[in-house]
Order: C-alpha cells, then structure tokens, then sequence
C-alpha cells in the first residue's frame, strides 16, 4: 500500500504547488482556532499556558481524493497517513512558527503534548490539533503581560512558503484581568473572550498585571480610613473608604490582601455604598500601656497598607510615624476615682481609730466582772455600727 501511495502523492504535489507564490494562503485546510489563556503554578512559580486546539478540516479535493482512494483499501492506514500528514503541516509549522517567535525575543517556551500525540483524527477528514505552550504571555516589567508569539504565521509545505491562514480564531482571557491592547481589533469581544476571523496571525495581546491594576487604581482614588481602639478588648477596628469601586475582582482580591499583609487582622470584609468601596475590619495592633497615679495611657502602633488622603481617630490623638505608621494615644484619667479612694481610705482609717480609742478607755475601767461585757459598752457598738 505504500508503493502504491508514492506515487499517487508525487502526482498530487505536482498539480498542487505549481505556480504558486509565497503570498497566497495555505490552500489545504480550512481552520479554526481555540485558545485559552491561563496562568498555572510550576515549580512554585506562576507561568502564563497558552492551550490550543486546532480544528482543521482538509479541503484541497486532489488530497481528499487520495486519502479516499487510501481508505478504499485500508481504512486504518489512511487515517494513520492522514494523522502524520496534520501532524507535519497543522502542528509542525505552528510548532517552527513559535520556537523561531521565542528565538527572536531571546525567551523560551516548553511546549505539552497530550498522551497519545497532538493529533486526533475525527470524521470526513478532520482533526483536532491540541497542545499547551508555557510562557504564551510574559512580564519584562511587572506591569504587562505580553504574548511574544504575536505575528504573522508561515505554513511551509514542500519548501514553499504560504501564509498560515485561519477562518477562526477565539482566544479566552483569563477574567478580571484589565486589557492594555489587542491588535488587531477584535471582530467580536465579550466578557474576555476575543473573536477574529480570516487571518494568518496571533493577535496581539497585552494584559496589565493584577499588581499594576491595583496600583492604578490605588493611585487614583481618594481613600479615607477611620480607626478606633478599644481599651477593653485591645483591638483596633477600622473602616477604610475608597471613592470608587474597582472594575475588576482582582483588584479588591489585592486590596484585601495589602491589608492582610501589613496589619494583623482578625477578620475583614468589603461592601459597597453608593459607589464607593469600603472595606471594614479589626485587627490586633502593638500596644504599650503604663499607668500613673492619675491616669492611664495606652500607646497603640499600627502600619496602614499604603499612604491614606484621611485619617480620623475616634478616640484619643494620634500621630504619623515613617512607613506609613499611625501611633495613637489614648489617656484615661483617674481623677474622680483617686477622690474616691482617698474619701474612703480616710473613712476606714476614722472608724478604726475610733474603736481603738474606746477599746482603751474601757480596759483602763478595769470592770469586776473580766469574763462579761459591759451593756452600756454593747450599746456603744451597736450605734457605731448603725452609725456605718
């Protein structure tokens, strides 16, 4: 059977390829194109995973007519034939497409492969094209994220040069991620999912970073935060406002966690008011306290997750410290209860100089009867402690 194919195939390439240009669209397949863009953790680091499947269905009639005459004879050694022969020009060219793009921006990438190979042949001379490639979008700067395969695509097909072109391609963002670019214009965009149609490309894509989102928007917003402590628990309650509400979860993801990471906090959560973020919480501060004979200070540090346009203390005064550092003082004076004490003490001391001087004088009486209490003296006592 292979004999027999040489030939047939010699004759194909022959009609095929004759007069052809290097400006022309690949003349095989038509093809449609499904990425999805996610990030995944690999060895503890976050690496952007661009996952493909490749739809293409062979069109050109001589090569139908020969995998026909193929499969008359033997079916699996058709689809085997047609499997290799995807594989080689579907896979192969965007495989020498991406290393030469990585090459050129002096990145690398690692391309995956599902079990059983990248292609799976379907019905009527279709396939399905799957793999994943690491680094699809990349950060030089922490602030976007770019795809470095951006750019015309080659189909080569027997030492001729063609344009790769596709009928469809969808790429599906990652959600709550802010676009800086996509080039081309999309034909159709919707809750990060990008539609082009009839091109020889990737697109370009250009993502800002959560952390840069977060900063944009820190950056631009007026941001109030209000703190109370309270002496009898210990813990520091706030409420931070922000004028505006983020576009994208992942910056309230981040805003959150800037809290997290700065202040101990106990527990936190965020609601919206009328257009404006604010994010309540408590949390356990530093506190140094010493007390005098007229007062208590509690001395209380908290850092706050970046520089707040206002800053109220419910009780107590507070002042600014480097790093973003709030130091409030509450003072809790013991002056009435120093009156207190001192009327009370005076009080005691009074009564008991009383009974020792009555107990004096009656022990001085000497009375006959030692073993009995005198009445008079009985009486004497229970009027004093009436008296109390």
């Amino acid at each position: 059977m292979k004999k027999l194919a040489v030939p047939v195939l010699i004759l194909i390439l022959a009609g095929t390829l004759g007069g052809v240009s290097a400006a022309e669209p690949q003349p095989l397949f038509d093809l449609n194109f499904l990425i999805r863009v996610s990030p995944v953790q690999l060895n503890g680091s976050e690496v952007w995973i661009g996952s493909f499947s490749v739809h293409a269905v062979l069109k050109d009639p001589l090569y139908r007519a020969y995998f026909d005459h193929l499969a008359a004879n033997n079916t699996t050694r058709a689809r085997e034939e047609f499997r290799d022969f995807v594989r080689q020009l579907v896979y192969g060219n965007l495989k020498d497409n991406f290393e030469r793009r990585f090459e050129e921006v002096n990145l690398s990438g690692t391309i995956y492969l599902p079990e059983g190979g990248p292609v799976r042949v379907g019905d009527n001379w279709s396939a399905t094209v799957s793999f994943a490639i690491s680094n699809f979008l990349v950060s030089t700067d922490g602030k976007v994220l770019r795809c470095p395969l951006s750019g015309n695509l080659q189909f080569v097909f027997k030492g001729h040069v063609f344009d790769y072109t596709w009928d469809r391609m969808t790429v599906v963002l990652p959600r709550n991620y802010e676009i800086k670019n996509l080039a081309p214009r999309p034909d159709d965009f919707s809750k990060g999912v990008a539609i082009w149609t009839n091109g020889s490309y990737i697109p370009l894509i250009e993502l800002y970073t959560p952390a840069y989102t977060f900063l944009r928007y820190i950056n631009s917003t007026h941001k109030s935060i209000t703190l109370s402590f309270d002496p009898e628990d210990g813990y520091l309650r706030f409420n931070a406002t922000f004028d505006r509400v983020p576009e994208y979860d992942s910056t309230v993801e981040y805003l959150l966690r800037s809290f997290k990471e700065t202040m101990d906090v106990v527990s936190i959560d965020t609601l919206e008011k009328n257009g404006t973020l604010i994010v309540v919480g408590i949390a356990r501060p530093e506190v140094a306290y010493r007390e005098t004979s007229k007062e208590r200070v509690w001395q209380v540090m908290v850092k706050l997750p970046g520089r707040f346009d206002e800053i109220r203390v419910t009780a107590g005064t507070y002042q600014l410290a480097p790093d973003n550092t709030v130091i409030i003082t509450v003072i809790e004076k013991k002056s009435g209860n120093r009156v207190y004490y001192l009327l009370g003490g005076a009080l005691t001391v009074g009564v008991a100089a009383f009974f020792f001087a009555r107990r004096r004088r009656k022990n001085s009486k000497e009375p006959e009867n030692k073993g009995e209490t005198p009445v008079d003296e009985l009486v004497d006592v229970v009027s004093l402690e009436e008296g109390e």
